[in-house]
């Protein structure tokens, strides 16, 4: 089992067409659908490497000679691996918090836990009173 990450936006469908289908038309063969909707909003998740599509062994075998499939891997629009990404493993390294733009919320690693700790102490009257 292979599996394929997509960071494209749609649907890829890769089709392979029989050069022998009655009065010359061409007949589909073999097709394998990647998963697209990386960046887009919806309700399925999505991983940091893009959206995720299981390919069997043998279908693998086939996507590595098509020329779109092998056109979108050089561009770096699909990696494909052979064990599976655990989340947690790939997020691990991800910034939780960008200082630059604060565009994320803030998070508890954000704060210093100094051992110095500030007291406060009472406030005093120093008034004379009158008599």
């Amino acid at each position: 089992m292979h599996h394929i990450y997509s960071t494209m936006a749609n649907n890829n469908e890769y089709v392979r067409y029989s050069q022998h289908g009655p009065n010359g038309v061409n007949v589909a063969e073999r097709s394998v659908l990647i998963k697209g909707g990386a960046g887009v909003n919806k309700k399925h998740l999505q991983t940091p490497l893009g959206v995720h599509t299981a390919v069997e062994d043998a279908d693998m075998e086939w996507l590595k000679d098509d020329f779109a499939f092998k056109q979108h891997m050089a561009n770096g629009y699909i990696v494909v691996q052979k064990h599976k990404t655990d989340p947690e493993v790939a997020a691990a390294d991800m910034v939780t918090h960008d200082r630059k733009t604060d565009a994320c919320p803030i998070v508890p690693q954000d704060f210093k836990d100094d051992a110095k700790k500030e007291t406060l102490k009472p406030v005093v009257n120093k008034k004379a009173k009158a008599a």
